[in-house]
Parts: C-alpha cells; sequence; structure tokens
C-alpha cells in the first residue's frame, strides 16, 4: 500500500507509516470495541432467553387450563430482574393471556404481537419471544422485554480505558518515530541526490560521502563500488558496440525467418523475394518468383487486405516491434487457406526501415478445425457460405444451410460429466458426416460442408441442390441416423437432433441464412423435437413477436407491470376456503392482461423465469402477510406459489424463500410451494437436497400435476412433500361418461398410504364435485367456485361474508334443474358474485344459492 502511494521524501514515507501505525491501532481498538459489544449483546441475549425458558416452562399448565391468574403469577417471578420491563403471556391465537410490567414502565396493554422465536434488539431494549409447547403442540408465545441500560454503561468504562492506554501508545510511537527521522532520512536523501546526478550527467566517476558504519553507511560503500564497475564495463561496451551491432542484425533475422516460408521484401525496388516452401504453401512452382508487393496482396483476401497493409505500415514506421498478423490468402486451386506471417525491418541510421523479411506459416487446421470433432469451426463454415452464395448469385444455384441443435444435451453434461458430453458430440459428428457422404440427392462430400459451430450446435452446408426436397431428404436422413443408440461412457443412449432449413432464395448473407436456419430449428424444437422445419417467413415474425415479448417481460418485471390473481382452495366437508394459489398475469402496457402460457415459457427458456419467480413468491408472500394483518381468519388462510424448474436446481431458492419470509412477516407456514412431477425428477438428488432444507423451514410442499409425469415411486416417497394435486385432466372427465375415477381413487388411496393432503384442481361441474367427495377427496380447486381473482376482488370477497370459511360459496347461483346461470349445463362462467351461504355439506343435495348479491 505505501508503495502506490506517491511521496518521494524519505521523511514522508516515515510520518505516513507512523499515520498507518495510528490506523491500525485505532482499527484495532475498534475491532476490539465491536467485539466485546457483541459478546455483552450475547450475554443478556442468553440470560434472557433462559428466563424466557423458564417462564414458558412454567406457564404450559397456566395456558392448557385457562388459568390466567396462575400466568400472571409466573410473570411477577421477573420482578427479581430490575433490568426487566415488562412480559406478557399470549394463547395460541396471538391474544393477550397475561402480563407483567416494572414499576418504571408505561402503563397499557403491550405494544408488541408475537413474532418468530428469535432474538430482537430495538429501540435500547432485548425483546424475546419464546413458544409455550406441550409435546410439539404450541400453546401460546411468552414475551420479555429487558432494558440495555446496564450493558451500554459497562461499554461505555471499556471505551475509557481503552483510549486512555491508545494515547500513552501512541505518544511514545511518536517520540521513536521523530528519532528514526534524524538516523534515516538524511543520508538517503543525499545517497538519492548523488544518483540522480550520475543519471542526468551519466558521470560514473561520482561518489557519494560515507555516513556512519551502520547499514546505510554499508549502502553508501556498495553504491560507490557499483559506480565503479559500471565505468569499467562503459568503456569496454562503447568499443564492442559497433562489431556487436551487426552480429545481433544476422542473428535476429535468422531467428525470426525460420519458420516455413520465407520471403523478403525490399522497399526501394519493391521487389520480393519467396522461397520455394512459401510457393508449395499455396499451390505454385517452386521456381515462380514474385516481382512486387501487388502480386502479393492480390492473394490476401479482400476482407483481410486492409487489415494486413495496416500491419505493415504500423511496423515499418516503428509503433511495433515486429509484424504479425493472421489472413487467409488464395490458394492456387480457388480455396483460401489461413497463414501467419511474421516479419521485422532492417532500419537505416535515422531509423527508416528500408527492407523487411519474414516467414509464413499454414495455420488452416488448426484455425478453421474443431479440435474435438475434427470438423470444421464456424470461422471455416462462414467462410465457405460466403463462397456458396457469391457462386449461387453468379450462376443462379440452389444451396441450403441446416442448423442442428441437440435435444436436452445440458442434462447429459449435468448428470454424465462433461467427457461423457465430449464422447457423444463425437458421435454426433460421426454420423453426421456419415449422412452426406452420398450421392443419391445429386451431391456429394466435395459439395457440402459438416462444421460444429460450438458447444451441440452443428450446421451443415448443402451445395448444388437441384430442388427444395434435396435438404428434406437429407435432414430425414440424419434423423434416421441419429435414432439409433449412441455408447456413451460403456453405456447405451439415446439422442436426437432438432434441425432448421433455409434455402439461399431465404437471405443474401451468412448471418441472416444462419439466423433464418436457426429460426427454424427453434421451430422444430417447440414441435416437439427430433424433427426438423423449413424456414418461412412467417418464422421470422413468429421469432421478431418472441423477441418483442422477451424484451417487452424484462421492463415489465422492473416496471411493475405484472400482477398475482388468486384462486381459492377449498374444503369440501366444512365448505371452507383453505388457502389460495397465486397465479401471475401481466398487465401489457399495449396489449391489455395476458395469461401466464402467453409469457411463462418464454421466460423459463431464458433466466428471465428467476426475475419473475422471485417476484411472484414476494409479492404473494406480501399480500398475504398483509390479509392476515386486515382481514381475521381462523386458521390463518395459505398462499400457494409455482416454482420452476430453473428455481428448483438453482442455489438461491432457499435463501430467496428465508429472505422474502423475514421481509414480508409471513409464517412459513403459510407458505406453499408447488412444483411439477416433471421438473423433481429431471433432477432428483438437487431436488431432494432443496426440498428438505426448505422443509425444515416449515414452508408447505406441494406435488403439482400428479400422476401426469414419468416419475420413481421410491424417489416421490423420499421427497417430504405435504401435498399431490390431482391434475385437471384426470378430474375433467368425471362425470362425463369416460371412466376416471378408479385413476383418481388410486392416486387418492396412494397418497394416503404416503400421508399425504390430495386436492383436486380443474373442479368445473357438480358432478365432478359429486364423484370427489364420494372418492373421498376432501379439497378441491377450480372454476366450479372461482376463476382466478384480483387481490381487490379476493379481498372483497373475503370481507363481505360474515365468516371467512364462507367467503366464495355465493360466488355463482347454481340450480340443478336449469343448470349454472349465464353458463352451459354444468358449468360455471367467468362471472362472480357475492354470497353469504355455503353449498349444503351433504353433495347429494344442491339447491340454490338465494339472495346472490352484486357482481364484484
Amino acid at each position: 500500500m505505501i508503495g502506490s502511494i506517491k511521496i518521494e521524501s524519505v521523511r514522508g514515507k516515515l510520518w505516513l507509516l507512523f499515520g498507518l501505525n495510528v490506523g491500525i491501532a485505532l482499527m484495532a481498538c475498534f475491532t476490539l470495541f465491536c467485539y466485546e459489544s457483541l459478546q455483552q449483546r450475547e450475554t443478556a441475549r442468553r440470560e434472557l432467553s433462559t428466563e424466557a425458558q423458564i417462564i414458558a416452562e412454567s406457564s404450559t399448565t397456566a395456558l392448557t387450563f385457562w388459568d390466567q391468574r396462575a400466568a400472571a403469577e409466573t410473570l411477577a417471578m421477573l420482578r427479581g430482574n430490575s433490568n426487566v420491563i415488562e412480559a406478557a403471556v399470549y394463547d395460541r391465537s396471538n391474544r393477550l393471556f397475561a402480563q407483567y410490567r416494572n414499576a418504571s414502565a408505561a402503563s397499557g396493554a403491550p405494544a408488541f404481537r408475537p413474532r418468530s422465536t428469535s432474538p430482537y434488539f430495538e429501540n435500547g431494549a432485548l425483546l424475546i419471544f419464546e413458544p409455550v409447547r406441550l409435546k410439539n403442540e404450541k400453546l401460546g408465545t411468552i414475551f420479555i422485554k429487558s432494558t440495555m441500560d446496564d450493558l451500554f454503561a459497562r461499554l461505555w468504562r471499556y471505551a475509557a480505558i481503552m483510549c486512555v492506554v491508545l494515547i500513552i501508545a501512541l505518544g511514545v510511537e511518536l517520540l521513536l518515530s521523530s528519532h528514526l527521522q534524524k538516523l534515516i532520512a538524511i543520508p538517503v536523501t543525499e545517497l538519492s541526490a548523488v544518483a540522480q546526478r550520475v543519471a542526468v550527467e551519466n558521470d560514473y566517476s561520482i561518489r557519494a560521502g560515507r555516513h556512519g558504519d551502520d547499514d546505510i553507511g554499508k549502502l553508501i560503500d556498495s553504491f560507490n563500488e557499483m559506480l565503479a564497475r559500471i565505468e569499467t564495463y562503459e568503456l569496454k561496451r562503447k568499443s564492442a558496440e559497433e562489431s556487436l551491432r551487426e552480429s545481433e542484425e544476422r542473428y535476429s533475422l535468422a531467428v525470426r525467418g525460420a519458420n516455413d516460408g520465407l520471403w523478403d521484401w525490399k522497399f526501394s525496388t519493391d521487389r520480393i523475394y519467396c522461397s520455394p516452401r512459401w510457393n508449395q504453401m499455396l499451390g505454385y512452382p517452386v521456381t515462380e518468383t514474385w516481382s512486387d508487393s501487388d502480386g502479393w496482396f492480390r492473394l490476401i483476401h479482400p476482407r483481410d487486405r486492409d487489415r494486413v497493409r495496416s500491419a505493415l505500415a504500423a511496423h515499418r514506421e516503428g509503433k511495433t516491434p515486429e509484424f504479425a498478423c493472421e489472413y487467409r490468402m488464395r490458394h492456387r486451386r480457388g480455396a483460401f487457406i489461413w497463414v501467419l506471417s511474421r516479419g521485422i525491418a532492417v532500419r537505416d541510421s535515422d531509423g527508416n526501415a528500408v527492407r523487411m523479411a519474414g516467414s509464413q506459416t499454414d495455420i488452416t487446421e488448426g484455425k478453421v478445425a474443431d479440435p474435438l470433432t475434427g470438423l470444421p469451426n464456424r470461422l471455416y463454415f462462414i467462410d465457405r457460405l460466403e463462397n456458396s452464395i457469391e457462386e449461387a448469385q453468379r450462376r443462379d444455384r440452389l444451396f441450403a444451410v441446416l442448423f442442428l441443435d441437440l435435444d436436452r444435451f445440458k442434462l447429459v453434461n449435468d448428470y454424465l460429466g462433461h467427457a461423457a458430453g465430449d464422447e457423444l458430440l463425437i458421435g454426433i459428428a460421426a454420423r453426421l458426416r456419415s449422412s452426406i457422404r452420398g450421392t443419391d440427392a445429386g451431391f456429394g462430400s466435395a459439395a457440402s460442408v459438416v462444421a460444429r459451430l460450438g458447444g451441440d450446435e452443428f450446421a451443415i452446408l448443402l451445395n448444388g441442390l437441384s430442388r427444395e426436397d434435396d435438404a428434406l431428404i437429407v435432414a430425414d436422413r440424419i434423423l434416421k441416423q441419429m435414432s439409433g443408440p449412441f455408447q456413451v461412457g460403456g453405456r447405451q443412449m439415446a439422442a436426437s437432433v432438432s434441425i432448421g432449413i433455409a434455402l439461399s432464395t431465404s437471405a443474401n448473407t451468412p448471418e441472416d441464412l444462419l439466423r433464418n436456419a436457426d429460426t427454424a430449428m427453434y421451430h422444430a424444437k417447440t414441435g416437439g423435437k427430433g424433427r426438423f422445419e423449413l424456414f418461412d417467413e412467417k418464422m421470422r415474425d413468429s421469432a421478431l413477436a418472441r423477441m418483442e415479448i422477451e424484451t417487452d417481460l424484462r421492463k415489465a418485471i422492473n416496471e411493475h407491470q405484472l400482477m398475482l390473481y388468486y384462486q381459492p382452495k377449498v374444503r369440501l366437508d366444512d365448505q371452507r376456503i383453505i388457502g389460495y394459489e397465486a397465479l401471475v398475469r401481466w398487465n401489457h402496457p399495449k396489449r391489455g392482461l395476458l395469461s401466464p402460457c402467453e409469457f411463462v415459457p418464454i421466460a423459463e427458456d431464458t433466466d428471465l423465469i428467476l426475475p419473475l419467480g422471485r417476484w411472484v413468491l414476494k409479492e404473494a408472500c406480501r399480500q398475504m402477510a398483509e390479509w392476515h394483518k386486515t382481514i381475521f381468519c381462523d386458521p390463518q388462510l395459505t398462499v400457494s406459489v409455482n416454482v420452476s424448474f430453473k428455481q428448483l436446481t438453482g442455489t438461491n431458492l432457499v435463501e430467496d424463500v428465508r429472505d422474502i419470509l423475514a421481509e414480508t412477516g409471513l409464517n412459513p407456514e403459510s407458505l406453499t410451494l408447488e412444483m411439477t412431477e416433471t421438473t423433481i425428477m429431471a433432477n432428483a438428488e438437487t431436488a431432494l437436497t432443496t426440498l428438505s432444507r426448505l422443509k425444515e423451514m416449515h414452508v408447505a410442499l406441494e406435488l403439482d400435476d400428479f400422476g401426469t409425469g414419468y416419475s420413481s415411486l421410491s424417489y416421490l416417497s423420499r421427497l417430504p412433500f405435504d401435498t399431490v394435486k390431482i391434475d385437471r385432466s384426470f378430474v375433467r372427465e368425471l362425470g362425463t361418461g369416460i371412466e376416471k375415477s378408479d385413476i383418481v381413487k388410486t392416486i387418492l388411496e396412494l397418497a394416503g398410504s404416503m400421508n399425504l393432503r390430495v386436492v383436486a384442481e380443474g373442479v368445473e361441474t357438480v358432478d365432478q364435485i359429486r364423484e370427489l367427495s364420494a372418492l373421498g377427496c376432501k379439497y378441491v380447486q377450480g372454476f366450479y367456485f372461482s376463476r382466478p381473482v384480483s387481490s381487490e376482488v379476493t379481498a372483497a370477497v373475503m370481507r363481505k361474508g360474515e365468516n371467512p370459511k364462507f367467503a366464495y360459496w355465493g360466488i355463482q347461483t347454481l340450480n340443478l334443474d336449469s343448470g349454472i346461470r349465464g353458463g352451459a349445463e354444468g358449468k360455471v362462467t367467468p362471472a362472480i358474485s357475492v354470497g353469504r351461504k355455503p353449498v349444503p355439506s351433504d353433495m347429494s343435495v344442491v339447491r340454490r344459492i338465494e339472495n346472490a348479491e352484486v357482481a364484484v
């Protein structure tokens, strides 16, 4: 740090050192003070927590038998602790049961409501909340508030003692620093002046005066001896300089011009000599010579010429130590090769370049070949594609570009490792080569190029097509070649590719052709993978629309355009709402309210699903916490939030949930995280670890779309779920004559054997309610009760009913004789109205809900 501060004098650096010591001492004192403060706080917290635990154990009987007097007497034991300001006992519903206040405390009810069991330091006081439990059942909460005055007094005394010691130490150091200034600064300053004089005058006969026999005196002696030796060496150097210059020049030229083809350019005549190897590299006879620089530059690729000229000019002007440049040169057969050319200029006495010589190396293989598969790389592919475009424009020929992407390749790298992924890519490359070697389509390997663009992306250039169907025939042949298993890491593995095809008539530049083929490939993937698609303009429009949605969605997350809708979950036996599922909507400024299916898939394909998912989680927790405070519900309602695959397999889900719960104040038991069967089984081991950590936080877990995915019951039995959802595809067929009740019954029995709650989603008709009730399903969700509605409507409905458990049962007036009002027979329409009477618990009778109120 000292060296980075520009202080020239030794005296200044010594004072800087003194200042740094002072700073370090102050920092150390501050650190010790902070440590002591934390220790004192921890001691106070531990002591008060112990008292709270004793009070909690003593209050178990009082809460069990509702003995407020006994609870008050228990709290009175705190009189012996003068630091305790107030204390209270709350019942399981967080209502005040008994309280105690110190004589110095203000009168009135306690200002604090029960929180989690963590300690809180607020306004100079320590707050402790301790649960009262009986056999793991929470009976209530103990609250104790203690003053921190004694702690602060001890800390001030500790700080005062530390300051006195620090002042004495700094005074002693100041005296020592002043003495060092005299011993060190003066001799070093004189030595520096002598060194500066030698540097300016180049007079090595000057000597520095000696001061004492200490280390500085020895340094001055060594400095004087060094000057004497330099003086001797300088005389010898001047005598050998002229002879050495010529030998160094010859040696430098020999070393730098020893690679592959050699060239020598004499600027005065503009004549260039090229060695036989240089000619061979470009396919010319070894006896052929070159007369001037124009012949050389005509062979350089047009796009590289200006860059090569600039590099040569920079070296001739002395701006670079050597000429070194990679560029393309046309081979005698017409194709371009990549070369690395190096050279160095010979200069006259005035520094002007009079000649340049160097070497040229063929680097085509390393430059354009993919090191893993041996296929050409993107650079070579683009170069050949440019040639094909020029040829097609001159001779009106047809060619095609195939863009290939492996399906689910990331899973191979994630679960089998990158070595297995590399082995699979090598196998894919071999099959692609064999797929275009035939001549049945009117072209062979000489007319086609298979390249690896990077990662798991490949491209094929098909030249000389006679019709559009030729490209489709090749694509179909590739898919058949890929259908067989691959041997990867000693095991057989299935792999597939999605292929996009762009004909040469669809674009005029390599970039546009590749983009069109990539767009077609994306459509092939979205259509089911393992397929091919031929590009058309509609795909471009679709891709642009998707890009617009993605761009707008990034803004929507930051500009508060998103909103949550809520759909109730209902318990059938007592017609009570047990919670809500939070569903995101996008209030687009131009397109209006968008459903999740229009933007969530796009978010899942990008990293946008992570900030979107976090926003949904935070907003749902905030809203439910607000409802808990403003709307009385017993028991408190829960909120369910969907979790995506990227959230579940990421590294921050548990931390995000913990932070959001702490920030919003929502009880973890009021939050349910929903995730699909497919999401979990894609990475079951990682999911198990994450879900276990969430369960430790007392967050509820729900398995969505149960029974629709491919899963392992052995894994499901290990996952700590509380609830499973019967997929709407099973519920939809109930009561329609298509027998699905056996599947639903099996799911209910399986869930029951695993002690899991079951929720049937997608309930829309009276017959479905009857069937589910008869099968023993206790919880349902669907349009039968309500479509997802805004938070304002949800809150209004919750407040409308005299009892929260009846809040949504007036959503739609029902009548078996005439069907559902405003809709088809047995279907619930989107209209929502608020009533006060529940559907009868006897599901064999469904009567009209009378006195339905105005729709919200």
